[in-house]
């Protein structure tokens, strides 16, 4: 998990809520059409992203219609970041993207809830809240048990144990762990990203 201590720092505003999501077999564009997201722009880096995410915020945040970055990377994985979103969870919009290939997704909002979703072919193999690693579901729970374990995150700890945790650098371990991509922060710097929209709660 020290591998991914810098996130916490890097961009704090975006590290307090954020979703980031890896996706095989895929293109950025294959991603955008798949999640049936309208596309605005690209952009090169993290911090044009970040500028995209917040722009109408001052007008009210919408959390009806999410902005997401979505940027091929190497080894045939794409990258899909947000900003305070929550597509990489959203079920009704994963479950079809996995067809076929390997989802992984963690999320972290204000609340400090810490989603981490693995889904493959069409199926949600593991669902967790890394507050409460014990607590998993999905078709296979189980499949995560090593992984958790390796990145140094106990799995039958109490809250209080598992809290002074820094459990985002524990999703993007994990996510590696599972995909083989590892994200730094040159990764989030120099992607070039499809700026998109998309419905959240259509549906």
């Amino acid at each position: 998990m020290n591998d991914y201590s810098w996130w916490r720092t890097w961009r704090p505003a975006w590290a307090e809520a954020h979703c980031v999501t890896l996706v095989g077999d895929a293109t950025a564009d294959g991603v955008v059409d798949a999640l049936h997201a309208d596309p605005v722009t690209r952009v090169r880096g993290a911090d044009a992203l970040y500028d995209h995410a917040v722009a109408d915020w001052t007008g009210g945040y919408d959390p009806s219609r999410a902005v997401i970055g979505v940027a091929t990377l190497d080894d045939a994985w794409t990258l899909v970041a947000e900003v305070n979103g929550y597509v990489g969870v959203t079920e009704r919009l994963v479950g079809p993207l996995s067809s076929g290939r390997t989802v992984v997704s963690h999320f972290r909002n204000v609340n400090a809830v810490h989603t981490f979703h693995w889904w493959h072919d069409g199926r949600l193999l593991v669902d967790a809240d890394l507050m409460f690693p014990a607590e998993r579901s999905g078709s296979d729970p189980d499949a995560i048990v090593e992984h958790v374990r390796g990145v140094g995150l106990p799995v039958d700890a109490d809250p209080e144990e598992i809290a002074t945790t820094d459990l985002s650098a524990a999703g993007f371990a994990l996510a590696q762990r599972i995909t083989g991509v590892e994200c730094t922060p040159v990764l989030f710097e120099r992607s070039d990203f499809v700026v998109a929209t998309v419905d959240v709660l259509d549906g």
